[in-house]
């Protein structure tokens, strides 16, 4: 695992090395173990290495062919390159290290652009054909690996990280009001755009190709649902398990320590069990808090002991106020998805025992395990068995006076949205899973003068286009693709990447092999939501691998005591960051709407997520924009 940055000119000036320099040092944590840098005529390229496979010098990057004519910068893992180096070494070519950057390399030279589709693993690089002066930038099928780049002034720049990017610019792009408007609806920055103005990211399962006078985006792989076999009982069975073993198999291939994050779900459970049938022991990692309802150990232990695991615990006690400036600096985008705290702590002590580490993301993606697939086939089935008429007339009036009583039990407030959301609109709609800010809270905290600006934009024409792209024929097929191609890249996959690679550590994913995509998308439906037992095909599976009690718990995510923390050591600087002046001078939101909104909270209401948004931006503001914050600051320290 890797840090990568480059600068492509489509002039004849000279490439910065101070530039280059500073979006190198700047991702020292992606590769503490070697750093490179390579210039030539209209390029630069830049490398941190962080040394999982052949640890020699020789595997270090930029990694240049024998003539010097392609050179190739490449963050990720690829996990079937011993089967491309064979098929290349059938061709004639010779390899001079172990390293699957060089298969890459070489494979480009044998195939060109089309040794992108043959990579099965997760990758972000850049390849430098020098005899056509062409950049090539590459992502991963679903998004594991990060990539950012901007095309103005006469140049291309890339970089691991928009922060390392930003500083490698040499000033600041403006920020995009409609990007921050998506932020807070999504509590993450979706799609392609970032927050800054003409700074995008390489789209999954993406090339993008610069030239002197052009860049061209390519897609060369999507996740269709439109062809469906006939699942048989037994036989979808044996080949999940196939698959499955296979794709964890390959993902424990490695130079130094492997081990897992074991949370005591169904997918990680399952993913520790596959790890078992390896003659390698598994070391397995868990992280609890004292808050029993968001402690998962006694349900990790249990797997841990079933499958024989080397199995660690930690249990902490989060500093919040010291922590989330050092989180803001790693993410470098506003990012408000309060798991990335726990994430964060578990690389950080997983780190201590192991290098790279196998998760369970994915399978909820790709197997329907959220509960908001359920929500979908309810809706589903509401909208076709109630006329229309009187859902418009009688229901929806009724869903809206439930939504209006204080502190309404939570069965009432699903009644609610069934009422009036998801069996009124559309299946789009139906599957709003994010609990940000809505469009009437926009009306309430944004200024007149921001939502001039965002000139009728709306938020949720992301997640809608997404689902007219989508192939499947019902709504739970649309809705598993939207998820893989939203919720996965734009919050769940940046999380684990940044909190993992702020440690030092890689995280592999097993569910998120594209042949198990693959082969979940073409089963029906029903294979994956039975009635509405959600994750019906992994469960089955898993029985033969992991405890009963695993599988029929309730689901528990990764979470923190968020609501109780903004009442108790963060309390402090929500009230002072929140309620400062300059909050109010950037133009964006209303003073009284923040201020009712942290009254409500601390007199009981639950107002987590948003606070936890407009906490997380404000400090994002103070960091990137104002300067004045640092990542080593405290906010225990603020005045």
């Amino acid at each position: 695992m890797c840090g990568i940055a480059g600068i492509f000119l489509r002039g004849d000036a000279p490439i910065d090395r101070a530039r280059l320099l500073a979006m190198r040092d700047d991702q020292v944590h992606r590769g503490p173990d070697a750093v490179g840098l390579r210039i030539g005529e209209h390029i630069g390229l830049a490398f941190n290495r962080l040394a999982i496979l052949d640890l020699s010098p020789a595997a270090n990057q930029p990694m240049c062919s024998e003539d010097d004519s392609v050179w190739i910068v490449f963050n990720g893992e690829i996990y079937n390159f011993p089967d491309l180096r064979r098929d290349l070494e059938s061709h004639g070519r010779r390899f001079r290290t172990r390293s699957d950057t060089e298969v890459i390399l070489q494979g480009f030279e044998q195939w060109g652009l089309d040794v992108i589709p043959r990579l099965n693993g997760m990758f972000a690089l850049g390849i430098w054909d020098a005899r056509r002066e062409r950049l090539h930038l590459a992502r991963d099928r679903v998004g594991e690996k990060p990539l950012i780049y901007r095309d103005a002034g006469g140049e291309v720049a890339f970089a691991s990280e928009i922060r390392a990017l930003v500083k490698g610019l040499g000033s600041t792009p403006e920020i995009d009001p409609q990007v921050l408007d998506e932020y807070l609806a999504y509590l993450c920055v979706p799609g392609n755009r970032s927050i800054f103005q003409g700074i995008e990211k390489v789209p999954p399962a993406c090339i993008v190709t610069c030239t002197r006078d052009s860049l061209r985006v390519e897609r060369y792989w999507r996740l269709s649902y439109k062809t469906k076999t006939v699942a048989r009982g037994a036989e979808t069975l044996e080949r999940l398990d196939e698959i499955l073993t296979d794709a964890t198999r390959i993902r424990m291939v490695s130079d130094v320590p492997v081990g897992a994050f074991l949370s005591g779900g169904v997918d990680s459970s399952t993913v520790v069990a596959l790890m078992g049938r390896s003659s390698r022991p598994t070391h397995t990692f868990s992280i609890g808090f004292s808050e029993a309802s968001f402690d998962e150990l006694p349900h990790a232990r249990e797997v841990a002991t079933a499958c024989g695991t080397r199995h660690q615990e930690f249990r902490v006690e989060p500093d919040a106020a010291g922590i989330l400036p050092r989180l803001v600096w790693h993410y470098g985008e506003p990012f408000a998805d309060s798991s990335s705290v726990p994430t964060y702590y578990l690389a950080r002590e997983a780190r201590q025992q192991a290098t790279v580490v196998l998760t369970g993301d994915g399978g909820d993606e790709a197997f329907a395990g959220y509960p908001w697939f359920r929500n979908v086939r309810v809706a589903e089935i509401y909208r076709r068995l109630i006329p229309g008429f009187l859902r418009r007339n009688a229901l929806a009036p009724l869903g809206r006076a439930l939504a209006r009583v204080p502190h309404l039990p939570r069965s009432l407030g699903r009644l609610s949205r069934l009422l009036t959301m998801w069996g009124n609109r559309s299946a789009c709609d139906a599957f709003w899973i994010w609990p940000g800010f809505t469009e009437t809270d926009r009306a309430t905290f944004y200024t007149p003068h921001f939502i001039d600006r965002l000139n009728h934009f709306d938020p949720k024409t992301y997640c809608r286009e997404a689902y007219l792209r989508a192939d499947g024929d019902d709504d739970l097929d649309r809705a598993l693709q939207v998820g893989i191609d939203t919720y996965l890249p734009g919050d769940l996959l940046v999380k684990v990447d940044i909190a993992t690679m702020a440690n030092s550590l890689e995280a592999r994913t097993p569910l998120l092999d594209y042949r198990v995509l693959e082969f979940a998308a073409q089963l029906p439906a029903t294979t994956h939501l039975r009635g509405l037992r959600t994750k019906s095909l992994l469960k089955t599976y898993a029985e033969r691998l992991v405890p009963a009690s695993v599988l029929h718990r309730p689901k528990q995510g990764f979470e923190i005591p968020l609501a109780g923390w903004l009442r108790g050591p963060l309390r402090r600087p929500l009230e002072v960051l929140l309620k400062h002046p300059r909050l109010v001078g950037r133009g964006y939101f209303s003073s009284e709407a923040v201020r009712n909104t942290i009254t409500r909270h601390l007199n009981g209401a639950d107002e987590g997520p948003k606070l936890w948004a407009l906490l997380w931006l404000e400090l994002w503001f103070r960091m990137f924009i104002d300067g004045d914050l640092k990542r080593e600051d405290s906010l225990r320290d603020l005045g």
